[in-house]
C-alpha cells in the first residue's frame, strides 16, 4: 500500500508540475545524449590507442659473430621473461626471413636485387605484455653476449614513450569528462527539479510536524526524479539511435579503412542504451534526493 501510495504520490506530482517535470525531462535528454554521444567516441579513440599499443614490439639484433650458444642464452632470458608474464610472445627471425619481410613491405622489392649480399641481421622479435615494461624487458636483455653491439636493441623508445602518454591522458582526461557530465546532469537535474519541490514546500514543513519521516516525504519526490530520468534517458537513447543509423552507419560505410578496421571497437548499441537508461534513472533520483535534503530541515 505504502509503494502504491508513493507512485500515486509522485505521479500526481507530475501532473500538477507538467511543466517542471517536462523541463526535468528535457534536461535529463541533454545530458544524456552527450554522454551517450562522448562514450562511445572515447572508447574507441581509446580502443584505437590500445591497438596501436598492442603493436609495439621489442627488436633484439643478434649479432653475425653470435655463437650458438650465445644464443639460446639469449633464447633462455626471453623464455624465462615470458614464464613471468613481461613477456607475451618471441618469434626467432633469420636473416633470409628478414630480408623478406622488407621486400613485401616495399612498393618495388626489385631494388634489393641489387644488394651484393643481405645486410640484415637475425633478430628476435618481443612483444611485450605490457608496453609499460619495455624498458624493464630491454634492460634485462641488453647485456646479452648475443646482441649486435652497433645495432643493440631497439623499440622505438620515443615514439613508444608518446603513445602511451597519449594513451594515458585519453584514459585520464576521458574518465574526468564522464565524471564531469555526471556531476553537471545531478545538478542540473537536481536544480530543475527545485522548482517542483519549492511549490510544495508548506506541504513538505507540513508532513515534518505531524511526524511524517523524511524517507516517507523524500520517496515520491526520487520516483518523480526516477520517471523523468527514465523518461530523458529513453527519449535520448532513441534519438542516439537515430543519429547512429542515418549518420554514423552512413559515415563508417563510406570512410577509410584505417578508420574502421576491426581492432578498433566502442560499444555495442543495447548495452550502452541500457547503461544510459539507468544512468537516467539513477541521476534523476540523486537530483531529487539531494536536492530535497534542505526542505527536511523544519
Amino acid at each position: 500500500m505504502r509503494v502504491r501510495f508513493f507512485f500515486a504520490e509522485a505521479l500526481r506530482s507530475i501532473r500538477a508540475n507538467a511543466a517542471v517535470s517536462v523541463a526535468a525531462t528535457v534536461t535529463v535528454l541533454i545530458a544524456v545524449f552527450i554522454l551517450g554521444a562522448f562514450i562511445p567516441s572515447f572508447l574507441y579513440v581509446q580502443s584505437t590507442v590500445d591497438s596501436q599499443k598492442n603493436r609495439l614490439d621489442i627488436r633484439a639484433y643478434i649479432s653475425d659473430s653470435a655463437t650458438v650458444s650465445q644464443v639460446n642464452g639469449l633464447k633462455t632470458q626471453l623464455d624465462a621473461l615470458q614464464a613471468n608474464g613481461q613477456v607475451a610472445s618471441y618469434t626467432y627471425v633469420s636473416a633470409d626471413e628478414g630480408l623478406e619481410e622488407l621486400r613485401g613491405r616495399l612498393q618495388d622489392p626489385s631494388i634489393l636485387d641489387e644488394l651484393p649480399s643481405n645486410p640484415l641481421p637475425a633478430k628476435f622479435t618481443v612483444i611485450p605484455s605490457d608496453p609499460e615494461q619495455s624498458d624493464q624487458i630491454v634492460a634485462s636483455l641488453q647485456d646479452s653476449p648475443a646482441i649486435d653491439e652497433e645495432l643493440g636493441i631497439d623499440y622505438g623508445e620515443e615514439t613508444a614513450d608518446k603513445l602511451l602518454t597519449v594513451a594515458r591522458f585519453i584514459q585520464w582526461a576521458g574518465l574526468g569528462l564522464i565524471s564531469i557530465l555526471l556531476v553537471a546532469s545531478i545538478l542540473l537535474i537536481g536544480n530543475t527539479i527545485r522548482l517542483s519541490i519549492f511549490a510544495r514546500r508548506r506541504e513538505v514543513e507540513v508532513m515534518k510536524l505531524v511526524g511524517a519521516t523524511n524517507w516517507f516525504i523524500r520517496w515520491p519526490f526520487v520516483i518523480e526524479g526516477i520517471v523523468c530520468g527514465l523518461i530523458g534517458a529513453a527519449l535520448a537513447v532513441g534519438l542516439l539511435w537515430a543519429v547512429k543509423i542515418t549518420v554514423v552507419d552512413t559515415w563508417i560505410q563510406g570512410a577509410d579503412s584505417a578508420l574502421t578496421r576491426d581492432e578498433a571497437t566502442a560499444i555495442a548499441f543495447p548495452l550502452l542504451g541500457l547503461m544510459l537508461i539507468a544512468s537516467g534513472a539513477i541521476v534523476g533520483a540523486l537530483g531529487s534526493g539531494i536536492t530535497l535534503r534542505r526542505f527536511l530541515k523544519v
